[in-house]
């Protein structure tokens, strides 16, 4: 079967006269599959054989209807789009036909981020230990479908909200940040300042617009470091682990060459939270 689902059991046994068994088939939307069923490159379609030893095949057919999502989606997407994604066609046909290909994008940065952005900033800047705190898995679940529906917002915690907000940056098609810009010599206060300036002309435009809007509202954070305990070093994890994609295929490169380079990404993103590079 495909790699989004499995079946349990996958063989049993039935004596005559038993009771009837179940078979339990499971499909899971992780990141990997939200990204290629909104790039349409997949579809929640299989078929599957029922072997019976000596006796005949079945064949079972699995069909599903993807929920669209923000989650899994690139912000270059997002942007064109002032609808509820979940109301945005998956076909690209259909799509084609209801939005205009060619039109400029009437968002800077995706209303997803903006809406959860907003609510963190309004009602959880003092809120102790943000960003490092878990929120609630039933309200976590419910904010997503606010996102994707466009549904107001419920009265939910601020780290629940900080929760969704990591988990739609870590889950976009395209990281924030190209491992094209990368630092390839080991980042210090010599080279810092041209390999930030760097940073900013080759980011695309609406990732710039985007790197600047959350660069800009984790500054403000800082601001109430006393009351969140959040540290400018913190924040900079936070911003590699949620902006790029992990690097390096072996473990000993991971350890190694890719490992000095995302190092060299936290310093840079340590530097735009502690100066006024933007």
């Amino acid at each position: 079967c495909k790699p989004w689902m499995t079946v349990k059991p996958t063989y049993s046994m039935l004596i005559p006269g038993e009771r009837p068994a179940a078979i339990n088939f499971t499909i899971t939307i992780d990141n990997n599959v939200a990204r290629s069923l909104s790039a349409g490159r997949e579809v929640l379609d299989d078929i599957l054989i029922l072997r019976l030893e000596n006796g005949r095949d079945y064949y079972i057919t699995i069909k599903g209807q993807y929920a669209r999502s923000c989650f899994g989606t690139s912000v270059d997407e997002l942007v064109l789009y002032s609808d509820p994604i979940r109301q945005v066609p998956l076909d690209p046909i259909k799509r084609a036909e209801k939005y205009d290909p060619n039109a400029s994008a009437p968002l800077c940065v995706p209303k997803e981020l903006w809406r959860i952005i907003d609510a963190i900033y309004e009602k959880g800047l003092l809120e102790k230990d943000l960003f490092t705190t878990p929120g609630l898995a039933d309200e976590v679940n419910q904010i997503r479908e606010c996102l994707d529906t466009g549904a107001p917002f419920g009265t939910f915690r601020v780290h629940s909200m900080a929760e969704v907000l990591l988990s739609f940056l870590s889950s976009l098609s395209v990281p924030i940040i190209p491992t094209s810009l990368f630092p390839t010599l080991e980042v210090d206060a010599q080279n810092i300042q041209s390999y930030a300036r760097r940073f900013l002309e080759e980011l695309p435009p609406i990732h710039y617009n985007v790197f600047v809007y959350l660069i800009s509202f984790f500054r403000e954070a800082l601001l109430y470091r006393d009351r969140n305990n959040l540290s400018a070093a913190k924040v900079a994890r936070i911003c590699c682990n949620c902006f790029m994609f992990t690097m390096g295929q072996s473990g000993e490169e991971q350890s190694s060459t890719s490992m000095q380079r995302r190092n060299g990404m936290q310093l840079i993103m340590l530097h735009f939270l502690e100066t006024n590079a933007i």
